[in-house]
């Protein structure tokens, strides 16, 4: 449900600031699993077959995936008799003995669309310009849904969360700029729904605006700051696994991702955590860390090669509240054999009167990574 801001402050802050202590021995412990929410295949306007893409991610190590082809539902009983892999028993006892887990999740990307002239009763041929792309991830759902249509932009995205809800589904509100079909106005206010795409990496999405249009980012700010709480997903709504590697394709794998904390690598596990929050985007960064305690927030970079980083705070309405350098230090290297890098946290001490705060990471080669916003009470 998308919730007022109002209503979700202390469970955010309570729920955040638990997921951040250690476990009980009485529970599983919570890892990162790194997923990709938005899939297609050569079912609807992939290249590739099922098998295929499935098989591309599992071979890049991720640990689970969304196939999301365009109003259908793929089944993925005999992918995962294939494909899939639970985690080794020996767990953190034994973490010299390879584990790589793999999970693939049912999806369907609801493809809708508003036009203005249709609505007005005018007979369409041809391309319609006005017309908006309307697009959203069906997560884990029980069935196929169809688009439901609707009288404005805000109805038909309404309308859709809601079948998705009905149908089992964890609704993501995908790619806003997308023929620039909808911003912050659209999405405020939306039930039941706790995600939209902020980075999508298909290049006909234009997540950072242009001429005046609002990019992703910004349009999250706006949303909310107008009370309007959303999380925002990584996603490469890949379509071209041919030659994933040839600079110029539109819509390759691997552009962006979410890395979503859990107990477990189960569909629900995953969707729970995901509808609490507990996960970021990412386009190439990873965190070792992620925690939230009453007073402060942490960000614990894990640090690649070289790459020198910066983590931007930003509160209500875009404000910057602070950008703090994380520059690792590899003194601890030995002459021969990998580098040792130690990476400082960054922490962020809450004031009371950023309204929210989220954190944005920079790497130095262009890589970024989103945390989750925190609700922060007015005087806290």
């Amino acid at each position: 449900m998308a919730m007022r801001l109002s209503t979700v402050v202390i469970l955010a802050l309570a729920a955040s600031s638990v997921l951040a202590q250690p476990a009980p021995a009485s529970r599983p412990a919570l890892r990162w699993y790194k997923g990709n929410t938005h899939t297609h295949t050569i079912n609807t306007d992939g290249d590739s077959p099922v098998d295929e893409v499935v098989r591309w991610y599992r071979q890049q190590k991720y640990h689970f995936l969304v196939l999301s082809d365009h109003d259908m539902v793929t089944p993925v009983e005999a992918l995962n008799s294939i494909y899939g892999a639970p985690s080794t028993v020996s767990g953190a006892r034994r973490p010299d003995v390879p584990s790589n887990p793999f999970l693939v999740i049912p999806g369907e990307e609801v493809t809708d669309k508003f036009s203005p002239r249709e609505q007005a009763g005018e007979a369409v041929t041809g391309r319609d310009l006005a017309s908006k792309e309307l697009h959203l991830t069906a997560v884990n759902l029980r069935k196929p849904v169809v688009p439901q249509a609707g009288g404005s932009v805000s109805e038909v995205l309404q309308r859709d969360v809601d079948a998705i809800r009905a149908a089992g589904g964890f609704p993501i509100v995908n790619h806003p700029n997308f023929v620039w079909a909808f911003g912050a106005a659209e999405l405020q206010g939306l039930k039941n729904v706790k995600a939209f795409e902020l980075w999508n990496g298909h290049t006909q999405t234009h997540n950072l605006g242009g001429a005046g249009r609002p990019g992703t980012e910004q349009i999250w700010d706006q949303v909310l700051s107008a009370g309007t709480l959303l999380y925002g997903v990584g996603a490469d709504d890949s379509h071209q696994f041919r030659n994933p590697g040839v600079p110029g394709l539109i819509s390759a794998p691997g552009r962006a991702w979410i890395m979503v904390r859990a107990p477990e690598l189960t569909a629900e596990a995953i969707v729970a955590a995901m509808e609490r929050g507990d996960f970021y985007a990412s386009t190439g960064v990873e965190l070792e860390d992620y925690a939230v305690a009453a007073d402060s927030i942490t960000i614990k970079v894990r640090p690649q090669s070289r790459s020198k980083y910066d983590v931007t705070f930003i509160g209500k309405g875009g404000r910057v509240l602070q950008t703090m350098p994380v520059d690792p230090d590899l003194s601890g290297s030995g002459a021969t054999g990998p580098l040792r890098i130690v990476a400082p946290p960054a922490v962020y001490k809450i004031k009371g009167d950023e309204g929210y705060v989220r954190a944005k990471i920079v790497e130095s080669n262009g890589n970024l990574a989103w945390t989750q916003p925190v609700v922060v009470p007015a005087g806290r």
